[in-house]
């Protein structure tokens, strides 16, 4: 059995999943099983990566029944997955090859919830984002620097959890933020690990749909009156232009 699952949603990824792949492949640690779950994608992406997980058997491809977002394609992975750890890697990102073995090592001495840095591969520049020593749920409300990509936990610990479907924006965070509601603290390991690509066209790029989407995490999924949610709206976008200074 292996001991971590890759938990991979893909669409009309064609032309940059063989990057991600390649990145996983060329993993230091062997012990890993892959699951790339296809958003009925509208090129030929779901061929494509059924064609690149031939030679693989560590390699699960699914497809969801009809398009319903990464959060669904997700959860469809989480419930296929069979490991004690879960990472999570879009079909545009890329895992440095000690990735894997570097993460374990370091969940080991510090989980259930450890984030790694990694760098920003945006149009002008490549930036490195250095992840909090320790995160709380109290400093997580006022921003988020656990990336979907370099964020790891342990199962045993944790339990099986899910994200929310009825987002699509967020969803990340608002996994994270009931595990650490429950007074769980998130370690950070200051070793760059991976490579997030900003696209200019992203779906985050749109700012007042992405001031909106916080409001609603702030207000519904945390439950928050709505003027303490605009507060910390406020303070996420203060957090966001700090941390996206220098990303062009």
């Amino acid at each position: 059995m292996a001991l971590v699952s890759i938990i991979t949603p893909a669409y009309n990824c064609k032309n940059t999943i063989k990057g991600t792949y390649d990145s996983v492949l060329s993993q230091t640690f062997k012990d890993w099983e892959w699951i790339i779950v296809d958003d009925c994608s509208k090129d030929d992406s779901f061929s494509f990566i059924k064609e690149l997980a031939k030679s693989e058997p560590r390699i699960i491809v699914l497809q969801t029944s009809k398009n319903g977002g990464s959060a669904v394609a997700r959860n469809i992975a989480l419930k296929h997955a069979s490991d004690r750890y879960i990472t999570f890697l879009d079909s545009d990102d890329f895992l440095d090859p000690n990735y894997l073995e570097c993460q374990l090592d370091f969940i080991k001495d510090n989980g259930p919830l450890i984030s790694a840095g990694y760098r920003r591969q945006a149009e002008h520049t490549c930036t490195d984002f250095f992840v909090p020593d320790e995160t709380d749920y109290k400093e997580a409300l006022k921003g988020n620097p656990l990336s979907c990509l370099t964020t790891m936990y342990d199962r045993e610990v944790i339990g099986d959890v899910f994200f929310d479907e009825t987002y699509d924006r967020h969803e990340d965070y608002i996994l994270w933020l009931p595990i650490l509601k429950r007074g769980i603290v998130a370690k950070g390991n200051h070793k760059v690990l991976a490579t997030y690509v900003i696209h200019s066209n992203s779906k985050n790029s749109n700012k007042s749909k992405l001031v909106k989407s916080m409001y609603r995490v702030y207000l519904d999924s945390q439950r928050f009156n709505w003027l303490m949610s605009w507060i910390y709206v406020f303070r996420y976008a203060l957090y966001s232009r700090k941390k996206y200074k220098n990303v062009m």
